[in-house]
């Protein structure tokens, strides 16, 4: 009887472990594997888009991180003007060397009064440098496979190499590596459009190597850009007519490029540039998460506050909202010093996970977008994109990327609506009512950290 038993027993492993061989289970930590030399994308939970060799999966989404701008519904039949693109803020800068960037500005004013801290503690110099400039944890290609629209590219020119360089303060990767990586998510993920940011010139490049950088954007990304023509613009472009229109021509990554006015880079290069003026770019410059807030929401109060009536064209500008706190000396300083039980924040990433993180963006939009009826600018940049579980020293939640595009897609569709266009923004508003709102808006401000 016992050999019966054991023998049941025996037959029933092998038979579980046949069928798990046969059928195994997709983990969704295994976002990448490779295939034949090429990059294959595993998506599961939330999303599953692969090459077109991989069979249709047996569990998925309909809309997930990688092509959640494909729903007609809440964000492709609406145009761009109304929509909202999130990002990242310095996208590059997830790997930097010890090298300094070279050139004029290039370097944060805090780093000589930081230096001589780092020098009694026996820190180098460069390293603290790269924790208060390293904003992000993923590469370009996962910041867009994550859910990322918008892309803040900082290049630099390293004369000795006559190369183009990604840098925030330090030198990274190559400027070929991050527009690879946009051209390979383009041509993996086919309904998704991307804006890419291209600024801070630094390194004094000359005109050819202006020129040598378009080249190499318009060789990576030239068969997707979507052309710009300023004032002299068909009456409907791409700002007007709905997004899943420019994704069927495959105008799907539209490039804003420096040196506009000094080379007339994007003059020579019509109408595959854009001029670097078609973003208004402002940020808080502090490291106080209250004042940051009240920055913003200036932001988007002056945002509503433009002409509704007025048409945007390929010259109008866009207005972006950076959600980012910025390092000052007393930041960096406080993070090495007292050397033992110091609680302070310790990088960029740790200071944006413990005072602007997620939770209290989610907080800012909806009282802007909900409570106060506000639209919302077109593009976020935000740092610390994906929220590493454990990153700031606290337990985290589970599976926080795409949270970002879950938000920009709910806010855009909100701000679509016929109920929303009826009412007015009431952020400017005196009476009563509006007052108490405000009122929560300023406590919260206020008292968050």
């Amino acid at each position: 009887m016992a050999q019966t038993k054991k023998k049941k027993k025996m037959f029933l492993f092998f038979l579980l472990a046949f069928f798990f061989s046969t059928f195994p289970l997709t983990h969704a930590d295994s976002s990448r594997a490779t295939v034949s030399g090429e990059r294959r994308v595993v998506v599961v939970d939330y999303d599953v888009i692969s090459d077109e060799n991989t069979t249709p999966p047996l569990r998925s989404l309909k809309y997930g991180s990688t092509n959640w701008q494909s729903d007609a519904e809440s964000y492709a039949k609406f145009p761009p003007k109304t929509l909202v693109f999130p990002g990242t803020h310095d996208s590059g800068a997830y790997f930097l060397t010890s090298t300094f960037q070279p050139g004029d500005n290039a370097l944060p004013e805090w780093v000589a009064s930081a230096s001589k801290y780092a020098k009694m503690v026996g820190i180098p110099i460069d390293e603290l440098v790269a924790r208060w400039a390293k904003t992000q944890r993923q590469t370009i290609f996962e910041q867009l496979r994550t859910g990322a629209r918008y892309l803040d590219l900082r290049c630099g020119w390293e004369s000795s190499s006559s190369s183009w360089r990604i840098h925030h303060a330090l030198v990274g990767v190559d400027v070929s590596v991050a527009l690879e990586d946009i051209a390979s998510f383009l041509r993996t993920f086919k309904t998704e459009v991307v804006i890419v940011e291209m600024s801070h010139f630094y390194g004094d490049p000359d005109e050819d190597a202006v020129e040598q950088l378009a080249s190499e954007v318009l060789g990576a990304l030239g068969e997707f850009v979507v052309p710009y023509y300023g004032e002299e613009e068909e009456e409907e472009n791409f700002w007007t007519r709905p997004l899943e229109e420019s994704v069927k021509k495959n105008q799907r990554v539209l490039i804003s490029f420096e040196n506009f006015n000094m080379f007339n880079t994007t003059e020579k290069h019509s109408p595959f540039l854009w001029p670097w003026g078609v973003l208004e770019n402002g940020w808080a410059n502090t490291d106080d998460i209250a004042t940051m807030k009240e920055y913003n929401f200036d932001i988007v109060r002056a945002f509503n506050n433009q002409t509704t009536e007025e048409e945007t064209t390929s010259a109008a500008p866009l207005t972006k909202l950076s959600w980012t706190l910025t390092a000052k000396a007393k930041t960096v300083e406080n993070s090495v010093w007292p050397p033992i039980k110091n609680h302070h924040p310790k990088t960029i990433i740790d200071l944006t996970l413990k005072y602007a993180d997620r939770f209290v963006f989610e907080d800012f939009v909806h009282l802007m977008s909900k409570d106060l009826n506000c639209r919302f600018p077109q593009v976020f940049a935000v740092d610390a994109w994906f929220d590493d579980a454990g990153a700031s020293g606290e337990e985290q939640p589970p599976r926080r990327e795409g949270v970002f595009w879950k938000l920009a897609k709910e806010v855009s569709a909100r701000q679509n609506a016929p109920e929303f266009t009826k009412k007015k923004c009431m952020a400017n508003d005196e009476d009563d009512e509006n007052a108490k709102i405000n009122s929560r808006w300023w406590w919260w401000s206020s008292s968050s950290r």
